[in-house]
């Protein structure tokens, strides 16, 4: 039912003795009625406005977002940071339900708080800040967040995430091999050392050596340690090898999927028989570790395709734990912000928060780097922010370009054909796998390709691999 809008003049002067903006909208989203304040936030008569949508006003760049389509679009209150004309204003929306007449109007409330933000006390950062503090309350009573004896973090209180804390607390009361599988930047590590903190070698060294940062050349030595004068330059003692440090212990060989093929064997008789033999020497050693490795390879791929020992995949594989990438544990991310934030609030001696509209945008996005990924935003977000509330355009260009292609989809009635269509994606996807993983090799890994296909596609669209 439509019916003409009427507001008796006497709560119009009420209205317009008002410090704040006072705007009203029918169910359709048009401007009915608006107070002097309002008229004065969004810099235009009340002629110009009344009448038109919400949305070509937001499009006008009058205020952004509408509240009022929010509102009409959530079916609820909502409360949101606005700009309008580079003032800051706190909108307010209320459905409005008039039962006698059928009809639906939106009422919204906007207090300007561009002063209360350049000043010390901001509403937006006691809203962030009670949230944060009610997340990290509610995390703690219900013991979801787990931290080991560096501070490293096991965050999350989804489904997923509890699944690997159940098979974490299994495989630590055993000692056996085991393989942690996961994308770059998942945890993986940290995944390992709490295991170690919960098994009875909690007490002895945890060792780490990363498979893909020493040269194969030398990772032998590092491993196995060597005897005095095996090779030239070596140390006249010679040298105990990470096998040696870890006595007790547990030894993590994260990225094992780059381990010389040539060096293979040598670990597969570490952990079938718990013997190795240093460079140089004659005779085995005992070894009593726990072997914790990981890796963001297909390592069955790899054996299929010769480069890796299928013995080794095998004995290697006893036990494994799939550690989930961040997009599948979109309930956590909210969380791992929190965390982040106020480690390098304290670090850099700051006090930042987030609008809800930045929170939404890290909500959406892909995360290709993973939680690695997310720690660098947050950190450069602290850095880098002009003031302590964080806003969207403090945030790196591809989060909010990244967003805006959110519900973007080919239409048969678009000017672009279908073959130009799929080009475009592949050549963005190579784009950001080279760009989120760093290298050419991992990144055909990540879009499950072979290398040497990621680089014709490289070619084919004259792509220049930048990891900025």
């Amino acid at each position: 039912m439509v019916a003409t809008f009427y507001l008796d003049p006497r709560f119009q002067q009420m209205f317009n003795c008002l410090d704040d903006g006072i705007f009203i909208a029918d169910h359709s989203g048009k401007a009915l009625w608006l107070n002097e304040t309002s008229t004065k936030q969004i810099g235009a008569s009340a002629e110009q406005i009344i009448g038109k949508n919400v949305k070509e006003l937001e499009v006008r760049k009058m205020f952004t977002p509408s509240v009022t389509n929010i509102v009409l679009r959530k079916r609820e209150t909502v409360s949101q940071l606005q700009t309008s004309r580079n003032r800051q204003l706190l909108a307010t929306g209320y459905l409005l339900k008039i039962e006698d007449e059928d009809i639906e109007y939106v009422l919204v409330h906007v207090k300007d708080i561009t002063e209360t933000v350049r000043s010390s006390l901001k509403l937006e950062q006691a809203e962030a800040v009670i949230k944060q503090y009610v997340e990290e309350l509610r995390q703690a009573k219900s013991q979801q967040t787990e931290m080991n004896e560096k501070g490293q973090h096991l965050i999350g209180k989804g489904k997923k995430h509890q699944e690997v804390l159940d098979l974490m607390e299994r495989v630590s009361t055993v000692d056996a091999t085991l393989l942690i599988l996961g994308e770059t930047g998942v945890g993986k590590s940290i995944v390992a050392k709490s295991i170690h903190e919960k098994s009875e070698r909690a007490h002895h060294p945890f060792v780490q050596i990363n498979c893909s940062a020493i040269p194969g050349s030398l990772l032998e030595s590092e491993l196995f340690g060597y005897k005095k004068g095996a090779f030239t330059g070596a140390d006249n003692n010679g040298k105990a090898g990470m096998v040696q440090e870890a006595k007790g212990g547990t030894l993590f060989l994260d990225e094992i999927g780059d381990l010389p093929f040539d060096l293979q064997p040598k670990l597969l008789q570490l952990l079938q028989e718990k013997t190795y033999t240093p460079i140089g020497g004659t005779k085995q050693e005992k070894a009593d570790v726990r072997i914790i490795a990981a890796t963001n390879s297909d390592l069955s791929t790899m054996v299929a395709d010769k480069q890796f020992r299928e013995d080794l995949y095998y004995r290697l594989n006893v036990l494994s734990i799939q550690v989930p990438p961040l997009r599948e544990r979109e309930e956590d991310i909210q969380s791992f912000v929190h965390h982040y934030m106020d480690h390098y609030n304290s670090k850099y001696k700051r006090n930042c928060v987030m609008t809800s509209e930045v929170l939404d945008i890290l909500q959406d996005y892909e995360w290709p780097g993973n939680v690695r990924e997310l720690e660098n935003i947050i950190e450069r977000l602290v850095i880098t922010a002009k003031s302590d509330v964080i806003l969207k355009e403090d945030l790196p260009e591809k989060l909010v370009m990244t967003r805006k292609k959110l519900g973007a989809s080919f239409s048969i009635h678009g000017a672009q054909s279908l073959p130009k269509y799929l080009e475009n994606v592949e050549k963005e996807a190579i784009t950001d796998a080279f760009r989120a993983y760093g290298s050419t090799r991992k990144a055909a890994e990540a879009l499950g390709i072979t290398q040497s296909a990621f680089m014709r596609r490289v070619r084919k669209y004259e792509i220049a691999l930048s990891k900025q």
